[in-house]
């Protein structure tokens, strides 16, 4: 079953990159289980004209920038002005509107020829926008939003294994990328919501829904990531991870009648 539902929308004036695109979308869609509509276009124009007659709604549009007749810029400003919300991913062969593209606050803005791990990464970022504008109040415990560098970032706390008092950073640690920030590691955890994430150490706060094996002094979440457990909340967490292999296997046996 697949979790839910974006759209997009692709608009480049040359046939090739439209279809790469399009395939690589697509490949996000199956991966992520999610389910992904999409429509190419071959001009800005058709496609301002689909938004502004309603006959379209889009989550997210992949923009080339330069195009015949209006390009994706003139295109972005003048729907900021009806839609402040959709996502808006720019590509171009030059870098030479960047300034611009971030001035009509843009999701991102990349280069071709485009590889599948940036589109992956600016589908993810919009999947984050796209769910805090639907339910902002499930969003509020979902998300936390912090300062990394001079950029505000969005983090999906449901992706975050645990987090790591380094130094003078905060670093959250995903399976495939580590986000960090200045914050004090215990108002990262007046943030959080506390029957999920549970310190195991004075500098380590473990996500508990990722926790696969707790032993003595480590606690270890699979594929070679643990972290510390000191004494002070060993049995607490032991506890609750032995309640919670007890209910799954209460609810496998329900199942299995």
């Amino acid at each position: 079953m697949q979790s839910e539902d974006i759209k997009v929308a692709i608009c480049d004036d040359e046939e090739f990159y439209r279809s790469q695109l399009d395939d690589m979308v697509s490949v996000y869609g199956n991966e992520m289980d999610v389910n992904v509509s999409i429509d190419l276009y071959g001009n800005a124009k058709e496609l301002m004209n689909n938004i502004l007659s309603k006959n379209k709604e889009y989550d997210l549009l992949f923009l080339d920038v330069e195009m015949p007749g209006m390009t994706g810029i003139e295109m972005a400003d003048a729907l900021r002005k009806i839609d402040p919300w959709v996502c808006i991913s720019f590509v171009t062969s030059y870098d030479a509107f960047a300034i611009q593209a971030f001035r009509l606050d843009a999701l991102d803005y990349v280069m071709k020829p485009i590889k599948y791990t940036q589109v992956k990464h600016i589908i993810e970022k919009a999947r984050i926008q796209i769910d805090y504008r639907k339910n902002a109040q499930k969003a509020e415990k979902r998300y936390l939003k912090i300062k990394s560098g001079y950029e505000d970032v969005l983090i999906d706390l449901q992706n975050v294994i645990y987090i790591e008092k380094r130094r003078n950073q905060c670093v959250f640690h995903k399976r495939d990328e580590e986000i960090s920030c200045y914050e004090p590691l215990k108002k990262i955890y007046e943030k959080l919501d506390h029957d999920m994430f549970m310190y195991t150490h004075q500098g380590y706060i473990a996500n508990f829904n990722h926790i696969k094996e707790v032993k003595k002094d480590v606690v270890c979440f699979g594929r070679g990531m643990e972290v510390p457990l000191s004494r002070r909340y060993h049995d607490q967490i032991k506890e609750l991870h032995l309640d919670k292999i007890r209910r799954a296997y209460k609810d496998q046996k329900e199942l299995e009648k």
